[in-house]
């Protein structure tokens, strides 16, 4: 099963605007971005978090994710907002990029590990004349997960040695970098606390027993404080 798939039943979905997106947007809004009747495409869009609230100034809007399960979501919660200007699609990204034959006003990613190479970040820069990606910047600590982590060997890998920055760095492309600071507290009951471990584990490659996450985890209820940096680049 995609791990994405398994994600999908505990993750975020369209609401009210964090703390996060309240910040992007701001920053988005001095630097004059509009999205008002624009053709906008979100990769690695997941269950519609950002998908939708583009959408409500968006001509249309495509999402694309590799996960079906949070693209039902996604389409869940369109048509209970009765948002009817976003369209979705099935795919990785290698494969769409290879597929697409449109020009989008705007490409739209965030917090997605759907750019691995510089194929991915050239296809994501051709995509569309307006670009705006969101991913880690400094680190992402758990007090929860780290010392899970720890214990298996292995450590939190949503930061790559060449990313999108690297990428415009080298090729002498200008943007507009923000960062933002990020504290947040999830509470779980211990099971479901514990399927998210397994999950980050799966993600990073290290095959774990349940009962030996177990125990490693005592307390029914588990008070996980989140904090990271974010990086918002548009070019």
């Amino acid at each position: 099963m995609n791990l994405w798939d398994k994600k999908a039943k505990n993750y975020a979905r369209y609401g009210k605007l964090n703390d996060i997106q309240k910040q992007t947007f701001e920053k988005l809004n001095e630097l004059n971005i509009d999205f008002t009747n624009k053709n906008i495409v979100d990769i690695g869009c997941g269950t519609g978090v950002w998908t939708l609230h583009l959408a409500q100034k968006a001509k249309s809007v495509l999402g694309v994710d590799n996960s079906k399960v949070m693209l039902e979501i996604l389409q869940e919660d369109a048509l209970k907002n009765n948002t009817n200007n976003v369209k979705t699609l099935h795919l990785d990204f290698e494969s769409f990029y290879k597929e697409n034959q449109e020009k989008f006003d705007i490409a739209f990613l965030s917090m997605s590990p759907a750019l691995q190479n510089e194929n991915d970040f050239e296809a994501f820069l051709n995509l569309a004349s307006q670009r705006i990606y969101l991913g880690w910047a400094d680190y992402r600590k758990s007090d929860f997960l780290d010392p899970i982590f720890k214990h298996f060997n292995t450590e939190f890998k949503g930061f790559y040695k060449k990313d999108l920055e690297n990428f415009l760095l080298e090729k002498n492309i200008n943007f507009c970098k923000f960062v933002f600071d990020e504290t947040r507290i999830v509470e779980r009951k211990r099971e479901e606390a514990i399927e998210n471990a397994l999950w980050h584990l799966d993600m990073n490659g290290v095959k774990v027993e349940i009962d030996e996450l177990r125990n490693l985890v005592k307390k029914e209820n588990i008070k996980e404080t989140i904090k990271s940096k974010i990086k918002l680049l548009v070019f």
